[in-house]
C-alpha cells in the first residue's frame, strides 16, 4: 500500500472534487451531498488507518488531521458564491489535499503547521459565515462547534511535542476556550464574517506558536514580541479594510 500512496493521495483529493461537483451543479442538493461527504470521510479514514498501521506509525490524532482538513474545505465550499469560484477553490483543494495526504506518515513540522492553519482558516471562516450571515439563529451551536473544532485542530498539532498528554490536553482546551470566547465577542460587533474569521485565525496562531515554543523551552521575549507585533499588525490591517457601520 505504501508503494502506491502518492497515487492514492491524489485520487482521494480528486474524489473530493468529483463528489462536490457532481452533487452541487447547478446547486447543492444537501440530502445527497452531506451523506455522500460523510461516507467519503469514513472511506479516507479507513484507508489512512490501514496505511499508518502498515508503516507502524498509527496515531489517532494524526489520523484525525485529513478528516479535519476535508471537513473544513467542505464548509468553505458551501459558503463560496458562484460555480466558477467553487471550481477554482476545488482545484486548490486537490493540490493541498494531495500534499497533506502524501506527507501523512512523515510527521514533518512545517507541513503539520501549514495544514493546521489551513484547517483553522476553513473552520473559522465557515462558522463565522453561518453565525453572522447565513443562519444566525443557532449561536450556541456555532459556539460549541468552534470550540470543538479549535480543540481538535490544536490537539492534533501538539501530538508530537515533548509534553505529557495532560499538558497537551490542557493547552488545547485553553486555546479552544479563548477562541470561542473571542468568537462570541465578535458576534456583537458590526464586522463582516471574513474579518472575524481572520482575526480569530491570528489569535489562534499566536497562542499555538507561543505554546509550541514553550513546550520546547525556546520561548523568549524576542519571539513573544515578534509574534505579538505580527498578530496586532495583521489584525489592524483587517480592521482598516473592514467597512464599519453604527448599529442603532
Amino acid at each position: 500500500m505504501a508503494k502506491y500512496h502518492k497515487f492514492i493521495s491524489v485520487s482521494i483529493s480528486l474524489a473530493f472534487l468529483i463528489l462536490l461537483q457532481e452533487l452541487s451543479v447547478p446547486r447543492p442538493v444537501f440530502r445527497f451531498l452531506v451523506p455522500a461527504f460523510l461516507l467519503f470521510l469514513l472511506a479516507i479514514t479507513a484507508y489512512n488507518r490501514r496505511y499508518l498501521t502498515e508503516l507502524g506509525k498509527y496515531n489517532p490524532w494524526v489520523l484525525l488531521r485529513p478528516a479535519l482538513f476535508f471537513a473544513s474545505m467542505f464548509g468553505l465550499f458551501l459558503i463560496i458564491p458562484g460555480s466558477f469560484l467553487r471550481g477554482l477553490f476545488l482545484l486548490a483543494v486537490v493540490a493541498l489535499g494531495s500534499l497533506f495526504e502524501i506527507f501523512l506518515g512523515d510527521f514533518a513540522e512545517n507541513v503539520a503547521l501549514n495544514e493546521t492553519l489551513v484547517i483553522a482558516f476553513g473552520l473559522f471562516m465557515t462558522i463565522s459565515a453561518f453565525a453572522l450571515l447565513y443562519a444566525p439563529k443557532f449561536q450556541t451551536l456555532y459556539l460549541a462547534a468552534l470550540f470543538l473544532g479549535a480543540f481538535l485542530t490544536a490537539r492534533a498539532f501538539y501530538e508530537f511535542i515533548p509534553q505529557t498528554d495532560r499538558a497537551k490536553l490542557v493547552a488545547s482546551l485553553v486555546i479552544a476556550l479563548f477562541c470561542a470566547q473571542l468568537f462570541w465577542a465578535f458576534t456583537f460587533l458590526p464586522l463582516h464574517y471574513s474579518a472575524s474569521a481572520l482575526m480569530l485565525l491570528n489569535v489562534f496562531y499566536f497562542c499555538l506558536a507561543l505554546n509550541y515554543y514553550q513546550a520546547f523551552n525556546t520561548l523568549s521575549r524576542s519571539k513573544f514580541r515578534f509574534h505579538l507585533a505580527f498578530m496586532l499588525a495583521c489584525s489592524g490591517f483587517i480592521f482598516l479594510l473592514t467597512p464599519w457601520q453604527i448599529i442603532r
